[in-house]
């Protein structure tokens, strides 16, 4: 009696017990699935096209992607209407702020004639208005809360960074403007000069700095702190600390820099701003 390798007898065993059972092997069931299949397409496709018919009915159609171009005007006015939609994102609170310390600069710089030559009014006034500036654009940028909207837009988290970073600066400008013409109308001495060195070339970087700070953070408070922070860096030094040798090595450095150093560099960190806002606002999400 010749002896069966015990592979060959196990799958002899297992077809004769799987037909014995009345169960078909699976490679069996597949070929009874694809059978029926099979029927069951030809039973629907009797009535249908032809695949020459259907390709072309395709080809007359017109195609979207073979559509003419938008002109130059018209997608920079697609642009500008989905960019000044953001506007409304800003939040309410960055126009009274900006107004509060606007007129706390005019108290401040009215105040500076009585301070027997301390601080200047001119120099008072723009470094109140400064910090006003680190407080506006954090309040304009940073979101307690994930950001939703800014990754849902069509213009992306670039332009609505970039709109509302717009935004407060004009807020800014403007009420430094009205700032300095009502302290001149009280009476307060306002050089132009220094007025225009200490507080219109740092006002980018200020603004820069409280900015990316805010995007990364999500945070107000951080983002005013460092811009009031660097405020002492890249803002001319009080008449009351200049001869000290940290007002020493600041005017130094501003020196080396020198005016469009400092203007090139807070543009530079407000362009770090716009460019890393997706990044950063998935990071929030993603942190959240």
């Amino acid at each position: 009696m010749s002896k069966v390798p015990r592979r060959e007898s196990d799958s002899a065993f297992r077809r004769t017990d799987s037909d014995r059972r009345g169960v078909k092997p699976p490679d069996s069931q597949a070929n009874a699935l694809r059978d029926a299949l099979r029927c069951q397409e030809a039973e629907f496709a009797a009535g249908a096209p032809a695949f020459a018919s259907v390709a072309a009915r395709i080809r007359k159609e017109p195609s979207r992607i073979d559509a003419a171009p938008w002109t130059a005007a018209k997608s920079l006015r697609v642009a500008g209407e989905l960019a000044l939609s953001q506007l409304r994102i800003v939040p309410q609170t960055v126009l009274p702020a900006a107004l509060i310390v606007a007129a706390a600069a005019v108290i401040g710089a009215s105040m500076a004639r009585y301070a027997d030559s301390l601080f200047d009014a001119t120099w008072l006034l723009s470094m109140i208005l400064l910090v006003g500036a680190a407080l506006t654009a954090t309040l304009a940028l940073a979101s307690e809360r994930p950001d939703s909207i800014a990754l849902a837009t069509p213009v992306g988290p670039q332009t609505v960074t970039l709109v509302r970073l717009a935004a407060v600066l004009c807020i800014d400008a403007a009420s430094g403007i009205a700032a300095c013409a009502a302290a001149s109308l009280a009476g307060v001495p306002i050089d132009l000069g220094a007025l225009a060195s200490a507080w219109l070339v740092p006002l980018a970087a200020v603004s820069g700095a409280s900015a990316f700070i805010a995007v990364w953070t999500g945070s107000s408070w951080a983002g005013s702190i460092v811009g009031a922070a660097s405020i002492s860096v890249v803002a001319p030094v009080a008449h009351a600390a200049a001869d000290s040798g940290i007002g020493l090595l600041i005017a130094d450095l501003q020196g080396a820099l020198g005016p469009v150093g400092i203007v090139v560099f807070g543009i530079a960190l407000l362009a770090a701003t716009v460019c890393s806002a997706r990044r950063a606002a998935v990071a929030r999400m993603q942190a959240a």
